[in-house]
């Protein structure tokens, strides 16, 4: 490795020069430690985190009450210098921040947060700081309501007042009581309301709480003023009831939320605090934190699995319904492996952890769904700015109804003041802010208790334009679990020294019978000792059908595997190879006619074949037998029916292709394909316009899912697999892609339901207030009603299975 050292002397930069013009740049380009960029690559639009370490911070955030705060603090945080990214989610009351530590202390993106009004902690599975805010809203809601109602009663005294005379004393000292009465009302009950107002102009945002503000202060206000000239019209029973009413609907909105979310909640309970740990023989147990993989833990029936591992001993069944959304029990032996949270119902098993507690499959799917909450589709962004442009419309629009009515019209200063008031309570968009991030927090709960976890809440968007679907073959529309059929060894050359007395004889007695099958078990054994090596489902066969005939294995070296081609290594000092026929071409080694006829036989069948071989020379060909998964071809009809075009991609040959493709119903296949093919087939649909989505299980199909516009993993398949995509199925059945494609179609039905209502609402309910129908209480009623219509229709989400 070389190392260049450059010393920038004092001056070298000017100040205001531009340092792609310094020699100092020409120099580290020249060396290579810096890149040239492109025209669209300016130095200044490269995230400094993107070159520096950074670390996740996720917050939960108390007292946000609508969209616009989320996009406040969002906004906040991002201008912090260190900050990377940052997502804060109003659904899930999260914030999510990548930043640089060295830069950035934690503290002060807490301190940033704090300063707008909120309170922020570092989320956790401790739900007591969303207890206490809970519990202080319905302490301020019930105190309101309570007080609203006493402030009502006293009203009627002075409503009286206009058919009847009251007495000059009552007259004089009962607009001090309802304002007594009031006061806790607007400075207590509503502080969550006037403070966040306040934060807001602050910070240089008009948000929603304004609105509410300055209808309950200038209600409050002017009666506060004619109680002290000695006039009985007032609206302290207008102050307060807006205050009832909208913490009423603030209460409503926060248990649907809470409800939407639970999930993550019971995710994070899921994860047990302790490990029984076997060492010499003894257990003891210890925080879940200090298991190291290959340690021996123990659990017994009708306990949680701590960490993921792989059974030593024992048998038992486990309840895997938590990761996969299947409530049937799974049968546990020796050599299979278990997942943390899973719950062990019967016997007491052995188990040797895989992965620390942090790396297990149950924390890596809390991650990704906190991650989904705190991400936000384009068609939530998009209601965002439109909120922002409407609430100052709103308040320019109050304004000019007081103006005009007051002015220009017959109206008394009182009537024009309720006028503008009505305008600022009934235009308060809390359903227009709901009706997204609260239908698709409901989706996203279903899709996980289902066992389809959704990495980004932009996938559900994405998935509604999906026209193409690809599937990968082994191990996707297949069950992967490959077995030897049979083993033929060619004719025409000698494979072993027992293969040539076999291959030479015609007759077919005991004895040549005999030293066929020997020099068949020969071949096996030989090859088998190099795809021990593989992780490939057919090395596996292999090796599998060796160890059932119990054959010999040697060492092996030198062992190279090729992807999409084969393997090759050298066993017993005899280079070895086994792969497909672009192996045999890679490698220049000819293929005999009698092999070339066998293999085109068996796939046309459908089955998967390999060359086996050494000594530059292909000696064999073994056919491989593999189950078509029940789901796949009614998965394949179903899309069709949606109008979703379906192809089949696969490395396999191309006559096992084309049979698959046929039994499934798929129309277009391709075969022979390399990873870095599947890719180019992916970006060849895009280029077509087309919205592709991959569906692939191996680590072969990794870059594909990558590239497409929406990954989809089994979670059957590998992990790399599963981090390059959006979507993975945890139990690995097709029949769940459907699903998730119809729960897009109803997330989104239901989101345009909710954005109509809630518009209708606003441009209904601001036309009624301008021309004075509405009051002020009749508009808190129906802005509650409207946010409770949001509410119900969002949820209809979370009370049916996908």
């Amino acid at each position: 490795m070389n190392v260049y050292v450059i010393l920038c002397e004092s001056g070298a930069i000017k100040e205001g020069q531009d340092f792609r013009q310094t020699e100092l740049f020409q120099r580290s380009l020249k060396l290579g430690l810096i890149s040239n960029p492109t025209p669209e690559q300016k130095f200044k639009d490269q995230p400094p985190a993107q070159s520096q370490h950074t670390e996740e911070l996720l917050l939960h955030i108390s007292g946000m009450w609508c969209p616009s705060c989320a996009w406040l603090i969002e906004h906040a945080v991002s201008g912090l210098p260190g900050i990377a990214q940052a997502q804060a989610s109003f659904a899930s009351d999260t914030l999510r921040v990548l930043y640089e530590p060295q830069m950035l202390p934690r503290e002060r993106i807490l301190r940033r947060v704090e300063s707008l009004g909120y309170k922020a902690h570092e989320h956790t599975a401790d739900e007591n700081s969303a207890s206490r805010e809970n519990r202080d809203l319905l302490i301020r809601t019930g105190l309101s309501a309570f007080l609203w109602v006493n402030i009502m009663s006293f009203s009627l005294v002075l409503y009286a007042g206009y058919f009847e005379q009251i007495s000059g004393s009552v007259r004089r000292g009962l607009p001090f009581v309802l304002m007594a009465l009031a006061t806790p009302v607007v400075f207590y009950c509503a502080y969550p309301i006037l403070r966040l107002a306040w934060r807001g102009l602050v910070n240089g945002a008009i948000r929603m709480e304004l609105l509410l503000a300055i209808g309950i202060l200038a209600a409050y206000g002017y009666s506060a003023i004619q109680s002290f000239r000695g006039e009985i019209h007032l609206y302290f029973d207008t102050a307060s009831a807006i205050v009832t009413l909208v913490l009423a609907g603030k209460l409503i909105e926060r248990s649907a939320k809470e409800k939407a979310s639970r999930w993550i909640t019971q995710l994070h309970e899921m994860l047990p605090n302790k490990v029984r740990l076997l060492a010499k023989g003894e257990e003891r147990f210890v925080n879940i934190d200090a298991l190291e993989p290959g340690q021996q833990f123990l659990v017994k029936a009708g306990e949680r699995i701590p960490a993921d591992g792989k059974v030593s001993d024992g048998e038992s069944h486990a309840n895997e319904s938590l990761l996969t959304g299947e409530s049937t029990p799974v049968a546990k032996r020796p050599g299979d492996e278990v997942a943390a949270g899973s719950i062990n119902l019967d016997g007491i098993l052995h188990v040797r952890a895989l992965r620390t507690a942090q790396d297990s499959t149950l924390s890596q799917i809390i991650a990704m769904v906190e991650k989904a909450l705190g991400s936000r589709c384009e068609l939530e962004r998009t209601v965002d700015r439109i909120a922002r442009i409407f609430i100052p419309a709103v308040v320019l629009i109050a304004v000019g109804t007081f103006a005009f009515s007051w002015i220009y019209g017959s109206a008394t200063i009182s009537s024009a003041l309720m006028r503008a008031i009505t305008v600022l309570v009934i235009a308060c968009p809390c359903a227009l802010g709901m009706a997204t991030p609260l239908a698709i927090t409901a989706a996203l709960g279903t899709a996980s208790r289902n066992g389809i976890l959704v990495r980004d809440s932009r996938v559900l968007e994405t998935l509604r334009k999906v026209d193409t679907l690809i599937l990968d073959k082994t191990g996707t529309v297949t069950e992967g679990k490959f077995s030897l059929l049979e083993l033929y060894l060619t004719q025409e050359q000698p494979v072993l020294d027992a293969v040539a007395v076999a291959s030479q004889s015609s007759d077919q007695s005991p004895f040549t019978a005999n030293r066929r099958a020997e020099a068949t078990n020969e071949a096996l054994s030989f090859v088998a000792s190099l795809e021990q090596y593989s992780e490939h489902p057919l090395g596996r066969a292999v090796v599998d059908s060796a160890r059932r005939e119990g054959l010999r294995m040697h060492e092996a070296a030198q062992v190279e595997i090729l992807k999409g081609l084969g393997i090759t290594g050298s066993v017993q000092d005899v280079a070895v190879f086994a792969g497909n026929r672009r192996l045999l071409e890679k490698l220049e080694v000819p293929l005999p006619a009698d092999l070339d006829r066998k293999a085109r036989t068996w796939e046309m069948r459908g089955n998967t074949v390999a060359f086996l071989g050494w000594e530059g020379t292909a000696r064999a060909v073994a056919a491989f037998g593999d189950s078509l998964k029940r789901d796949a071809a009614p998965l394949v009809s179903q899309l069709k029916q949606l109008g979703i075009r379906v192809r089949l991609i696969s490395g396999d040959a191309a006559a096992t292709t084309r049979w698959i493709a046929a039994k499934l119903g798929i129309d277009s296949s391709e075969s022979e394909v390399l990873p870095e093919g599947k890719v180019e087939a992916v970006r060849t649909s895009q280029l077509g316009g087309a919205v592709v989505a991959m569906v692939g299980d191996g680590v072969n199909d990794a870059p594909a899912l990558a590239q497409a516009d929406l990954g989809i993993a089994l979670g059957s398949g590998t992990d790399i697999a599963m981090k390059a995509s959006a979507v993975v199925l945890m139990n690995g059945t097709l029949s769940k892609i459907n699903d998730v494609l119809t729960l897009s179609q109803r997330t989104f039905r239901i989101v345009r339901q909710n954005l109509f209502w809630a518009f209708f609402y606003n441009v209904l309910g601001i036309s009624l207030a301008v021309a004075g129908i509405l009051n002020p209480i009749m508009a808190a009623f129906a802005m509650l009603l409207s946010s409770l219509s949001v509410v119900g229709n969002s949820m209809r989400l979370t009370r049916r299975s996908v």
